[in-house]
């Protein structure tokens, strides 16, 4: 309290401490509401993958992309390996 006192009546503060939970701030709101979304992103991307790793599931992708399609065993630079797993 050396300080002399400010225009608002206060004194001069040099720091502050705050006790218990820190207040919200708009960021703190925008952080948190990305994080539950990237969450629940994350929860569907990885059922997705489960899904597509399911070999009734290739199989049946294989069905739709290629059916009554014919690869020309000719051109070689545009064979398709049907035997892959999706990763």
């Amino acid at each position: 309290m050396l300080k002399k006192k400010q225009s608002n009546g206060y004194y001069h503060c040099e720091s502050s401490i705050v006790i218990g939970k820190k207040p919200i701030g708009f960021r703190d709101l925008i952080n948190e509401a990305l994080r539950r979304e990237r969450m629940g992103l994350k929860s569907k991307v990885k059922q997705i993958k489960e899904l597509l790793l399911k070999p009734e599931t290739q199989a049946r992708i294989r069905r739709e992309l290629f059916e009554g399609r014919s690869v020309n065993n000719s051109n070689q630079g545009n064979q398709v390996d049907f035997g892959a797993t999706l990763t």
